[in-house]
């Protein structure tokens, strides 16, 4: 999966297992247990994030189940189920998002989270704020849908953590569904 971004060198995207994925046109159809990783470090991503101490990350997904849990990872910048810098994730039918500042543990807890019913069969467009007074928000659709004061830098990220879609490196907390577009921006939009 290429990034498109023009921005520095290329964070381009590999697919562990292609059989549990299908192209369709405009996206990426994850069917099965796999996860779409960086060879290296998200160093772009975290460098530009850590010199603002600003995030938006934005999704363009469509949920092909309900149940998911863990939080099943749509997109995320970590090490493991226990140490991340970001993480959007989905558990059940909502959203929760994980990230890690001073105030926030290394797992990103506590989460803003979003216990909204999520849209059967629809794509949804998903934005992740943190701004430099500390508050993240979450966004389904353009509606404001939480809010948490979150506080604190990103001084503690980690430098070495790769960027993951459709699951946790650790290959345990997989997300079935499609994607559209992921994208990290190192302002709150």
């Amino acid at each position: 999966a290429n990034d498109t971004s023009g921005v520095g060198s290329p964070l381009t995207l590999f697919i562990d297992d292609v059989g549990d994925t299908t192209w369709k046109p405009g996206a990426l159809e994850v069917t099965g247990n796999t996860i779409i990783e960086s060879t290296g470090a998200a160093s772009k991503i975290i460098n530009a994030v850590k010199a603002t101490n600003e995030l938006s990350v934005e999704a363009w997904v469509l949920v092909d189940d309900f149940l998911q849990s863990g939080p099943a990872r749509v997109a995320t910048i970590s090490d493991g189920t226990g140490s991340r810098n970001f993480t959007l994730g989905q558990v059940g039918d909502g959203y929760e998002c994980r990230l890690r500042t001073t105030n926030t543990s290394e797992n990103g807890l506590p989460p803003v989270f979003d216990n909204a019913v999520l849209a059967v069969s629809q794509l949804q467009h998903i934005v992740y704020t943190f701004d430099t007074a500390g508050l993240g928000r979450l966004y389904v659709n353009g509606v404001e849908v939480a809010e948490e004061l979150v506080a604190g830098d990103f001084s503690t990220w980690s430098n070495g953590y790769k960027l993951a879609l459709a699951n946790e490196l650790t290959g345990n907390r997989p997300w079935l569904g499609e994607l559209h577009l992921v994208a990290f921006y190192e302002r709150a939009l």
